[in-house]
């Protein structure tokens, strides 16, 4: 009989254990239906308290409803670590990853901000907020250099966001780096329609056009000091008409990036192009300020 009573104690214990979990649960939903985030937040975290005391696995649910009472009190540190909690417990919503990729973006935790960002996008591919949500993870890809990555969901972004200048620049850093060559050609000239003193781009058509006509010269003119003939000559005389515009056009974009960036590497394509052009003085002229260097 002694034991049984025992038995009996423990279980109206545990009972009214249970029950008090059950009330601060229904105390914390009335609290936030009416506004009232402090009495929410205070009755979910004592709801959470009480379950760890016992040993028993807090639901996901709380912890996220918790993380959400605090954010609206602008308990930051606790908002993220119920929400990381509720992650961590195999909670998963649209708005989870939202709250979480923005709490990691104002404390600069790139590393974790991604996390939560390619989540969303991979969970919840139709959710409300995957336009700006994809704009943001292509950034992020671009600041930590996965180039392959933002290379790959350049396409999910709207076209809207695609013609936007930002984002057409920092495309143009990512296949830059991949060395797609075609893609930057377009891009450069799209860029400058809309930013016609954009560093970057004006820099990769003046290389570019150098790079052609200083090919096509010193192949064509090889040619010709190797086989110096009418026929040679005429064909040398052809490709003048290929070169010389090409190197014009170079040196216009060089003369502008030295007037806005004055660098001594400027100054050097722009000795060798007159010098290609068998203008001396002014290629001396530039060959000098290259060597006084930047500035």
């Amino acid at each position: 009989m002694h034991i049984n009573r025992i038995v009996f104690s423990l279980l109206i214990v545990l009972l009214a254990q249970s029950c008090t979990t059950t009330r601060l649960m229904e105390e914390g939903e009335t609290a936030y239906g009416e506004g009232d985030f402090k009495s929410a937040f205070t009755s979910w975290e004592e709801a959470i308290r009480e379950k760890k005391e016992k040993g028993e696995k807090v639901d996901s649910t709380i912890y996220y409803k918790a993380g959400i009472a605090a954010q609206k009190l602008d308990k930051t540190g606790k908002a993220q670590q119920y929400l990381e909690w509720a992650n961590d417990a195999g909670y998963s919503s649209p708005d989870l990853y939202l709250l979480l990729s923005g709490m990691y973006k104002n404390i600069d935790n790139l590393t974790l901000e991604i996390r939560a960002l390619e989540s969303y996008h991979k969970k919840y591919p139709e959710g409300e907020e995957i336009d700006s949500l994809d704009i943001r993870l292509f950034e992020t890809y671009v600041e930590s250099e996965q180039w392959n990555k933002a290379k790959g969901l350049w396409p999910n972004l709207e076209e809207e966001a695609r013609s936007g200048l930002e984002l057409q620049k920092a495309y143009f850093k990512v296949n830059k780096e991949l060395e797609n060559e075609a893609i930057c050609d377009k891009l450069a000239d799209q860029i400058l329609r809309k930013e016609p003193n954009n560093l970057a781009a004006l820099e990769w058509n003046a290389i570019k056009y150098f790079d052609k006509a200083d090919s096509l010269y010193v192949t064509e003119m090889k040619a010709y000091k190797e086989n110096r003939t009418r026929k040679q000559y005429r064909k040398l005389l052809d490709a003048w008409d290929r070169i010389w515009p090409d190197f014009r056009k170079s040196r216009d974009y060089f003369e502008q990036l030295y007037e806005l960036d004055p660098k001594s590497r400027y100054a050097n394509y722009l000795g060798h192009i007159y010098n290609r052009m068998d203008q001396e003085q002014k290629a001396e002229k530039w060959y000098k300020r290259a060597e006084k260097g930047d500035g």
